[in-house]
């Protein structure tokens, strides 16, 4: 028992330079990236930032995962997967989620409630006052692919990493906390940003923390993440591009 607890406290302290270091990652000034990854993939070249970011902070995402399920095997066995979509959903009276709801629908109703809200942010902070223009539908393949990717990085450390590591050695509402509060205080120097986009990314993190631990999978938290990335990176590309 002290053997499976000290490897699943091992798993966390992976996570953590796994964290910190899409925080160093998305620091670095544009200019940058060509210097230390030359070869262009793409021709524009916020693009072409935007895609070498994700590859590498996916490759870290892989390796996080890979150590996480070195240590915590019986764990990622559970939970690296999609996951019951329809599982129930433990009651929150706060939240109005109910002892009868399952994650098929509350899933549904907080990806359209959280999406109103991150699309309300970014316009009212980055997008208000541009015009849109048929750029914005031409880099629509990119801003999937690069929602698609980012969603799973982040969800893959600082959601499925931490249940996975920690499921079973404490109490699950202390898991959700450790994991709003990894990706709320990244999300401090991210987008949105902030003290208001840190309390919104932690409260995303702790329901989709709950979301892979009562479905024992990734799916819901990989949508949802994905549907926000989706207006978030809409936002920068019209802005930027």
């Amino acid at each position: 028992m002290k053997s499976t607890s000290r490897r699943g406290w091992l798993a966390l302290l992976a996570i953590i330079p796994g964290t910190l270091s899409l925080l160093a990652l998305g620091a670095l000034r544009p200019e940058v990236i060509p210097t230390l990854w030359p070869a262009h993939l793409v021709g524009n070249a916020f693009v072409d930032a935007k895609l070498k970011y994700q590859i590498v902070t996916l490759g870290i995402a892989l390796a996080v995962l890979a150590v996480t399920a070195a240590l915590v095997p019986h764990n990622a066995r559970r939970f690296y997967r999609l996951g019951n979509l329809a599982a129930p959903a433990q009651p929150v009276r706060w939240l109005g989620i109910k002892a009868t709801d399952t994650w098929k629908s509350v899933g549904l109703s907080f990806a359209l409630i959280v999406s109103l809200a991150t699309g309300a942010y970014i316009y009212f902070s980055v997008v208000r006052g541009q015009s849109l223009d048929a750029s914005l539908a031409r880099t629509l393949p990119f801003i999937l692919l690069l929602a698609a990717m980012n969603a799973f990085t982040e969800e893959a450390i600082t959601r499925l990493g931490v249940v996975t590591a920690l499921d079973g050695l404490i109490s699950r509402p202390t898991i959700y906390v450790i994991s709003a509060l990894i990706f709320g205080s990244v999300h401090f120097f991210g987008v949105p940003g902030g003290v208001l986009g840190m309390l919104m990314a932690g409260f995303l993190g702790w329901l989709l923390a709950r979301s892979v631990a009562e479905t024992e999978g990734m799916a819901w938290a990989w949508f949802i993440h994905f549907l926000q990335d989706v207006i978030i990176f809409s936002g920068l590309f019209l802005v930027a591009l």
